[in-house]
């Protein structure tokens, strides 16, 4: 028996924003952290009602409680703690530049994805329409997951913070915004080409090779820790295992789902993605140093890769 769409909608979503929340307000301070977390939840609900909308690549069931739209609240809350939870490990493990943490980022989250969406689709929280080559899945569907945290990512590293408040909401807004342009973007070349077809038989299982070993090389790179002013940085140096929390936390629940479900396939997905958060997670935590919450907390110098959202 696996758990009902209500508790991943009231227990296991809210449980992973409010780690990501506490985290983030270790790092940032309560009001930042409300705001840069309310933030990118708004951005999650954003790039669902886009791909919705605009693709009809899939759709939630009407066992959602909450779900204006056609997009459930908890799943703009759970794109929150993810994408804030990947950008603060991240910046811990690969500080070579704005692009190398942003491509990390973005590996980080769609390791947990391949575990999350077979596990999701047979246990009726969505489906995709139509359903994908590997597991039912569309590959599509993690190129977009890396357009979607690489590019908030990207902005928030270059964005600068401590400005006046109309400014920041601003960049917060471009930042979106961009991503969001760009996911649609990438979308439509990817339903052009007819890219899907690409990945037919073993072929799906090579991309999810593919992608956990990056994700192992991303964390083997790890180097003294993102140094600037940035979201990402500040979230990195902020003390405890928060953002791991959240991760190996969703990778724990939809690990336990896939094992009640008898398929050894989704069992082999499992244990590939734990494994590979496990290790990120251990490299990340094993070479982080923080300064106190005082430190983090403060305002942000006006240097390339400060804070937006």
């Amino acid at each position: 028996m696996t758990p009902p769409v209500w508790f991943h909608e009231l227990v296991v979503a809210p449980a992973a924003f409010t780690v990501a929340l506490l985290h983030a307000r270790r790092a940032l301070g309560g009001g930042r952290a409300i705001g840069e977390l309310l933030a990118l939840a708004a951005y999650g609900y954003g790039v669902e009602a886009a791909a919705i909308g605009l693709f009809g690549s899939h759709s939630y069931g009407a066992s959602w409680l909450a779900a204006p739209f056609g997009v459930p609240l908890a799943v703009a809350l759970v794109w929150a703690a993810v994408i804030s939870s990947s950008m603060a490990l991240s910046a811990r493990i690969d500080p070579r530049g704005t692009t190398a943490r942003a491509a990390a980022a973005a590996l980080i989250a769609i390791s947990l994805d391949v575990l999350m969406e077979p596990v999701a689709v047979r246990i009726g929280l969505w489906r995709w329409t139509p359903a994908g080559p590997w597991l039912g899945v569309p590959i599509g569907n993690f190129v977009g997951w890396a357009v979607i945290v690489a590019g908030y990512t990207l902005g928030a590293e270059r964005f600068t913070g401590g400005g006046p408040l109309y400014r920041e909401i601003a960049d917060r807004l471009a930042v979106a915004g961009a991503s969001v342009m760009g996911l649609i973007l990438v979308g439509l070349a990817w339903k052009r080409l007819r890219a899907e077809y690409l990945f037919t038989g073993s072929r799906g299982w090579m991309a999810w090779a593919a992608i956990l070993m990056a994700t192992a090389i991303a964390g083997r790179a790890r180097g003294r820790g993102a140094q600037d002013g940035g979201l990402p940085a500040r979230l990195a140096r902020a003390t405890g295992r928060g953002p791991a929390g959240v991760f190996l936390g969703l990778a724990a629940v939809f690990a336990i789902d896939a094992a009640t479900l008898h398929d050894p396939r989704l069992w082999l997905a499992a244990l590939g993605s734990t494994a590979s958060l496990l290790w990120v997670s251990g490299r990340a935590s094993s070479g982080s140093s923080a300064p106190s919450r005082a430190a983090t907390a403060s305002p942000a110098p006006r240097a390339p890769g400060g804070v937006a959202g």
